[in-house]
């Protein structure tokens, strides 16, 4: 996705000339609009966050941190975005250095294939963690169909068939919703998901 570039790569930093020229960033505008519904007042927590770009359309929440494992991005974006109820800071998909039960709503969008299959189920270990009990993971992530291949993005460390990642998520969230979503790629899985940590 365009967010994941690099925060001095030509036109990055002009947004309309991002959203009108670039079909990923305007898919990626899409995506983090979605996600205001899930987020009204509550703690959120975004990663990959990249440049901060779309962490910083996330007005519905009470508050955001923004991780993301490169330095100058994270450097970029609390220069351009960091606000009151908006921080960013260096961290990794294996480890976010934050607490337990830390926040409402978890926001991963097309990250997952950009590290290993270890790395992405570390990654999901670390989701639970830092979520409260009922708390909401939202995910984007482009999939192989039955019969398809891989995209050819240099940059995926890893795209799952879509019988796989259905799977492991189904396996660690209660599943409130999937839908698939247009991609000019592969085609685009959106799950949202809930954290059930106690039992009666």
């Amino acid at each position: 996705m365009a967010e994941r570039a690099h925060p001095h790569d030509k036109g990055f930093q002009n947004t309309f000339f991002g959203l009108i020229n670039n079909p990923y960033r305007k898919a990626l505008f899409e995506r983090y609009s979605y996600c205001n519904e899930y987020i009204i007042q509550k703690e959120v927590i975004d990663v990959p966050c990249g440049t901060g770009w779309g962490t910083s359309l996330l007005k519905n929440a009470k508050n955001i941190i923004g991780i993301d494992i490169d330095q100058d991005s994270i450097d970029f974006a609390n220069n351009m975005y960091r606000s009151d109820k908006l921080k960013f800071q260096v961290g990794n998909m294996k480890k976010l250095n934050l607490a337990d039960n830390i926040c409402d709503v978890l926001i991963c969008l097309e990250g997952f294939e950009h590290v290993s299959q270890q790395t992405g189920q570390e990654f999901l270990i670390e989701t639970k963690r830092v979520l409260r009990d009922n708390g909401i993971f939202i995910m984007t992530c482009p999939i192989i169909k039955k019969g398809g291949s891989h995209s050819g993005n240099p940059h995926h460390i890893y795209e799952y068939p879509e019988e796989e990642l259905l799977k492991i998520l189904n396996d660690n969230f209660y599943c409130m919703r999937i839908e698939e979503i247009e991609n000019p790629d592969n085609p685009i899985i959106r799950f949202i998901g809930k954290t059930v940590k106690y039992y009666i």
